[in-house]
């Protein structure tokens, strides 16, 4: 009697398995359900995590601002948009908002929080909404996207679903010579930045950085647009 063997992945010495992102989302979105560890930073409470994200919040809100001046009756497309927690601020703000996420765990996360805005289940990379943002964030996002096409499939596809006079609002930290990362983030330099989105007609408006002292990072917050409409 022939035996059949279960194939099996094989690795060199030394070599970790590959990572695989949504695994790794949909574990930590379990594991800390109902928490903001689930999308801030692990070693922080939910107090200090919230002290985090007010800060967060307010730069991006402001930012925001500079470039709508009424909200309501516009649309907003959060991307990445986890748990709901900066979704919040823009539902406040008045914005007609639709949250994504390739995590079915933080979508039901959001969706139980009772906040007036619409959720989708989908990866960035392939998103397909056939409709144009007036706005479109992504906040501290990118930086998780380990894979390097995959980084730039997401900038390409989220650049379809903004409107020709729409602002592009990215929370990300730019990567800086001779730090290292945890192995779930992939920082890329501003020049990395700068030209890939160059390719997609798209050009850095304003930037700012700020500090988040209780997690020790430094963030970058840019406003980005067509070429032609800052």
């Amino acid at each position: 009697m022939a035996i059949t063997k279960t194939p099996r992945r094989l690795f060199h010495f030394g070599q970790s398995p590959a990572f695989e992102p949504l695994s790794y989302w949909e574990t930590r979105h379990q594991s800390h359900f109902g928490t903001l560890k689930a999308v801030g930073h692990r070693q922080l409470s939910d107090t200090e995590n919230a002290d985090q994200y007010a800060i967060k919040k307010k730069r991006v809100t402001e930012l925001i601002r500079r470039y709508v001046d009424e909200p309501r009756g516009k649309t907003l497309l959060d991307a990445g948009c986890g748990v709901g927690v900066m979704t919040s601020s823009y539902v406040d703000l008045g914005f007609d908002v639709l949250g994504v996420d390739f995590s079915d765990t933080a979508i039901r996360s959001a969706q139980a929080s009772g906040l007036h805005a619409q959720f989708l289940v989908s990866p960035l990379d392939r998103l397909a909404l056939n409709r144009r943002f007036d706005v479109i964030t992504i906040i501290d996002v990118l930086l998780h996207v380990v894979d390097n096409d995959t980084w730039r499939a997401t900038l390409s596809s989220l650049s379809r679903h903004l409107k020709p006079t729409g602002v592009f609002v990215i929370l990300d930290s730019f990567a800086q010579p001779g730090e290292t990362w945890s192995r779930h983030c992939h920082p890329r330099s501003l020049p990395e930045y700068t030209e890939t989105l160059a390719d997609l007609d798209l050009g850095i408006a304003a930037r700012e950085r700020f500090d988040l002292a209780q997690e020790g990072s430094t963030k970058d917050l840019i406003a980005v647009v067509r070429n032609g409409c800052a």
